[in-house]
């Protein structure tokens, strides 16, 4: 019935059949990730480090500049949740002040370069950190040295490339879809960077982020290699991170070493970005 009613918007130049389309393909071609009924798993365990991820969305659900009130509600959502490390995509600069708590952090912020703010905090030192640039675009990956109780991992903070998409009725299906392809060999090179990059650390690697791409893509495929997803070791359900015209989708990410045990995944519905957050418990062998 969906696929019948975009196909009559599109002959009719309806304004919302390219979105309603494309919503439709990806839910049913690519759709988000299998069921996962992990009913029995831990919440926490002695030794294990809680890591949340979260597309703070500029610290708004629905706008893409800062909401006050929004803001505030979603720094005291991850007080309460007190992770021990947090990596933000989309973070925005007017809430620093929110998190002075974590004693280690990096911004991934630097003047003249027009990125997306990205950050870690952790209440374990940072020892060494960068940044690693995307061509043409605002998107970027930044990384943390992270010494937990004398391991060191290496955390990326992953932002891959959007779709970037502009809905125009008088534009053609060719156009359009030209746009989603654009995207996706845009992801393609950036996941090559990130893995060229990551290749060079030995030692336990952590990917998280926001990947906009779901788990049956061949960039998800290639940055989870060996890695566990929390989410398939631990999660329950669908995991959703992110909707888009109201079909759920989970983009959102921690990939972990497969040294690292994963203890527990969970997912929220708070509603106060149009990303939802992941936490997750870890435990270092």
């Amino acid at each position: 019935m969906n696929l019948l009613i975009g196909l009559f918007w599109l002959m009719k130049r309806g304004k919302y059949a390219l979105l309603h389309l494309f919503a439709l393909i990806l839910f049913f071609l690519c759709f988000s990730s299998p069921l996962q009924l992990n009913f029995f798993g831990e919440t926490e365990e002695s030794g294990a480090i809680s890591f949340m991820c979260f597309n703070a969305n500029n610290f708004s659900s629905t706008e893409d500049f800062r909401n006050v009130s929004e803001a505030q509600k979603l720094i005291d959502f991850v007080k309460k949740e007190n992770p021990d490390i947090v990596c933000f995509q989309e973070f925005s600069k007017f809430e620093f002040e929110g998190f002075s708590h974590y004693p280690y952090y990096f911004v991934g912020y630097r003047p003249n370069y027009e990125k997306t703010l990205q950050v870690i905090y952790s209440k374990y030192p940072i020892i060494d950190k960068g940044y690693i640039d995307f061509p043409d675009t605002r998107n970027q990956t930044i990384y943390a040295d992270v010494d937990i109780d004398g391991t060191i991992v290496r955390i990326y903070n992953i932002h891959l490339q959007s779709y970037q998409l502009i809905f125009d009725e008088t534009m053609g299906v060719s156009k359009f879809f030209g746009q989603i392809k654009d995207g996706q060999i845009k992801q393609k090179e950036q996941v090559k960077i990130v893995l060229e990059h990551a290749s060079k650390f030995d030692g336990k690697v952590i990917f998280a982020g926001d990947f906009n791409s779901n788990p049956y893509s061949q960039n998800y495929r290639k940055l989870k290699g060996d890695k566990k997803d929390t989410f398939v070791n631990a999660g329950t359900g669908i995991g959703t991170t992110y909707r888009f015209a109201n079909y759920p989708f989970r983009i959102d990410f921690v990939l972990v070493d497969p040294s690292i045990d994963v203890v527990s995944h969970q997912n929220f519905k708070v509603n106060l970005s149009d990303h939802e957050p992941i936490l997750t418990h870890l435990k270092l062998d």
